[in-house]
């Protein structure tokens, strides 16, 4: 972490090392309902001891311990349920060489992310409901708000899309590029609903959210990175970066 982080705010700071954190979890347990799960309990005790004791030296990894240990303990519990099958994947999770690589993030892990949450086998509204709690960062409320739809209907469609990418059995890694063209649409559809949540909040004290509208538009190129061919994605981010110049320039005098 930089030493901007520390000038953030906490809940914008565990915002953007929300899907961070995820991915490297995701990544190293196979899991990605659980580590969803996990994630969220580490924010939730992070959001509780950060204000009384202050930021630690490197929040992500701090992050990133408390979700590997819940995750441990979510290994053990069912060991003990099951009786069979776990030692061994406790032990890996318990290495301490494997451990420490894992706490920083490899090739970009919130762009697996992103593809992944667009899996084929959710359907479109399940798919960017998801997304947008994983990756951008949002509440059932603030998502619910966006598809015009009661927040239990929200919480529903995100633990069906969990379950569902579970027993699909997807790899946490970049999608081939026939993959990824096939989940051009609805990874760009999100993009889309998170740079508008940063430009236009629907909830908070604040109008904009602008590291929602800068996430959206590293994202659209990156995408655009990784596949020369996928040129609706090149339109996403100018289309995302053109009516935002102004405001985060704005923002960046009002910093300095």
């Amino acid at each position: 972490m930089t030493g901007q982080a520390f000038d953030l705010p906490i809940e914008q700071l565990l915002r953007e090392l929300t899907p961070q954190v995820l991915g490297i979890v995701a990544r190293r347990f196979r899991d990605f309902a659980a580590a969803e799960d996990a994630g969220q309990e580490a924010l939730l005790a992070a959001a509780t001891r950060w204000p009384r004791n202050g930021l630690p030296d490197n929040p992500r990894a701090w992050l990133t311990q408390v979700a590997f240990r819940r995750m441990t303990d979510m290994i053990r519990s069912e060991s003990a349920r099951r009786r069979r099958g776990s030692e061994l994947a406790i032990d890996q999770a318990l290495t301490p060489e494997s451990a420490g690589a894992e706490i920083t993030p490899q090739e970009d892990d919130t762009l697996i992310l992103l593809f992944m949450c667009c899996h084929p086998a959710l359907t479109p509204a399940s798919a960017i409901a998801l997304t947008l709690r994983a990756v951008g960062g949002l509440t059932s409320a603030e998502i619910a708000h966006a598809f015009l739809v009661p927040d239990a209907t929200i919480a529903q469609r995100i633990s069906r899309a969990k379950q569902t990418i579970k027993a699909s059995g997807a790899p946490f890694r970049l999608p081939t590029s026939q993959e990824q063209a096939e989940r051009l649409r609805p990874v760009l559809h999100v993009l889309y609903l998170i740079f508008n949540e940063g430009y236009t909040s629907s909830a908070g004290p604040h109008l904009q959210r602008l590291e929602l509208s800068r996430e959206a538009i590293r994202l659209a190129r990156s995408i655009h990175a990784c596949s020369r061919t996928m040129r609706r994605s090149q339109a996403c981010s100018r289309s995302c970066s053109s009516p935002t110049r102004a405001a985060l320039r704005g923002a960046d005098r009002t910093a300095s």
